[in-house]
């Protein structure tokens, strides 16, 4: 089993209990909670708001459960 361990909080956990976050495919905008992916009024398509990128197929990445952050390093 591959744990997980935060640089900012110290939290340390499995990856089945981190929080996949959408990003922007473009420029990557998307972990910070004030510029997270926008759904727009067609239910499934997310709108950027730092680019022109719209779509329904973001990529995700694995945020801190407890403290949000996008830094995680990989224990074993």
């Amino acid at each position: 089993m591959v744990l997980y361990k935060c640089t900012r909080c110290d939290w340390e956990g499995p990856e089945d209990v981190l929080v996949m976050v959408p990003i922007c495919p473009d420029c990557t905008t998307g972990h910070h909670p004030s510029r997270r992916l926008l759904e727009t009024i067609d239910k499934g398509v997310l709108n950027c708001p730092s680019c022109s990128w719209k779509g329904n197929d973001p990529l995700h990445e694995p945020e801190c459960p407890k403290c949000g952050n996008q830094y995680l390093k990989e224990i074993t």
